[in-house]
């Protein structure tokens, strides 16, 4: 064979994929999306279960999870991290990162201390390091984000800096499923419907810088309908609420 029919050959291959996609979410815990059990340091949930259905096929996994804002920059730089998991959507964001479809609705709420301060109302939201507020309908100035973990989030509203704070009603309850939010010492809390709020919508989120990234957004849209239109996104979700 000349050279140029082995040229043709290679043209019509199907371009290689990478040996493996590595995911991350936040190390704060963050069910149903990703969490650890007690004493384990094995990366359940939600997310995780969706993406390796997903690729099972065509693509390894790798999941980690890590502060963050270390998260979004690692995988903004898009080399040994490419993908973010549940995240919501904003304009700053896909400047950096591509969106796949939707795969999870979370219900926005609002926690604040059973016993309110006088002076609440004037007080910012507590909020952690790099999570999007925007999707709650905050502005940055309504937030105090500088919380790295949830301990630290709810000192800092017991000691009166802020006037409580707003997640998504999945998370916490799953937080309390886990001990994090009913640990010995954190303030009771009241937990209601963010007014005006709907659902918010949470995608996988790729980086721009990674080569063949157009891709594999493509590839996982696909993969997400199949898996929405053949109803196995439930039972996914409902391992991961009880």
């Amino acid at each position: 064979m000349g050279c140029g029919g082995v040229l043709m050959v290679m043209v019509m291959l199907p371009l290689p994929l990478r040996a493996a996609v590595v995911a991350c979410g936040g190390d704060n815990q963050w069910p149903p999306s990703s969490y650890r059990l007690p004493g384990s340091s094995v990366v359940q949930g939600y997310s995780p279960d969706v993406l390796r259905a997903a690729l099972a096929d065509r693509v390894g996994v790798e999941v980690r999870l890590m502060p963050f804002a270390r998260c979004l920059a690692a995988a903004e730089q898009g080399r040994q991290v490419q993908l973010v998991m549940a995240a919501s959507y904003s304009p700053e964001r896909a400047q950096r990162f591509l969106f796949t479809r939707s795969y999870l609705q979370l219900q926005p709420v609002q926690l604040t201390l059973t016993a309110p301060l006088a002076a609440a109302a004037r007080l910012p939201w507590c909020g952690l390091n790099g999570f999007n507020y925007r999707a709650f309908g905050l502005s940055p100035a309504q937030v105090d984000a500088g919380s790295a973990n949830y301990p630290d989030l709810l000192r800092k509203l017991q000691a009166g800096h802020c006037r409580g704070f707003v997640e998504y009603r999945e998370v916490w309850q799953g937080l309390q499923k886990l001990g994090v939010a009913v640990a010995a010492g954190n303030p009771p809390l009241e937990m209601k419907p963010l007014p005006d709020s709907s659902p918010v919508r949470v995608h996988f989120m790729i980086s721009r810088q990674m080569a063949g990234a157009e891709r594999l957004r493509e590839q996982l849209d696909r993969a997400l309908l199949r898996l929405e239109a053949s109803g196995q996104l439930t039972p996914m979700l409902v391992r991961h609420l009880h």
